[in-house]
């Protein structure tokens, strides 16, 4: 592949890696705000239902175990609603991890390819100056002995 295509190649992915790992951010984030409405529901039930037993009465008592059970039922979902986005957040941090150790690894490779084509382009400007100079070297020669 010529320099310039390589180059651009490179760049092209760097940018598709980078709205890559845009994308995975923006994934965990909302993962990780799901989870914290889940801790905040969490909490709630929990508040409520500490303030509901410490208030019932006479006339209430009867049914406070009924109401703990279901709220113990209820955290238990959301507990288990918490564990399925806590797995779907690890898989995304891997994906993340993997992203960035492959968007580092291109961004290696078009510096490597970018020193290299400066260098090709230095190479190829000091043998024209060479020539050039060999070229005016002659005609000054010829010149000379005419």
């Amino acid at each position: 592949m010529p320099p310039r295509n390589r180059l651009a190649a490179l760049k092209l992915i760097g940018r598709i890696k980078q709205h890559e790992l845009e994308s995975i951010g923006a994934e965990l984030s909302a993962l990780r705000a799901a989870q914290s409405d889940l801790d905040r529901q969490s909490a709630d039930l929990s508040q409520h239902a500490a303030t509901e037993a410490s208030q019932s009465n006479a006339d209430t008592r009867p049914y406070l175990p009924g109401y703990l059970k279901s709220v113990d039922i209820k955290q238990r979902g959301l507990e288990e609603e918490r564990e399925k986005l806590e797995e779907q957040a690890a898989l995304a941090e891997a994906r993340l991890f993997t992203a960035f150790r492959e968007t580092k690894t291109n961004e290696t490779v078009l510096d490597r390819a970018v020193k290299e084509q400066s260098l090709e382009e230095a190479r190829a400007e000091i043998a024209a100056l060479d020539d050039a100079g060999r070229n005016l070297f002659l005609l000054k020669r010829a010149e000379g002995q005419t």
